[in-house]
């Protein structure tokens, strides 16, 4: 299953702020798209993210990446 990485440190970036409103992409970890997930109409949540992975474990089976707007946000490697 993909784990998300959405948490903050200072210092850091939130991720949120930049992506919260664009599509999920969960590619392999070769980079290749499996899924495309539109991204809610009030933006995405830890939570929203988590429940889209579990819909989701068909596809990434075999590892894949999680990304934001071509920001990197998870893996199934985490």
């Amino acid at each position: 299953m993909l784990n998300f990485i959405t948490d903050q440190l200072p210092g850091e970036p939130d991720l949120f702020t930049t992506g919260k409103h664009l599509d999920l992409e969960i590619r392999s970890l070769a980079g290749n798209v499996l899924a495309k997930v539109t991204a809610p109409a009030s933006g995405w949540t830890h939570e929203q993210l988590s429940a889209v992975a579990r819909e989701q474990e068909a596809v990434t089976r075999d590892g894949a990446d999680g990304y934001l707007g071509g920001q990197w946000l998870g893996s199934t490697e985490v």
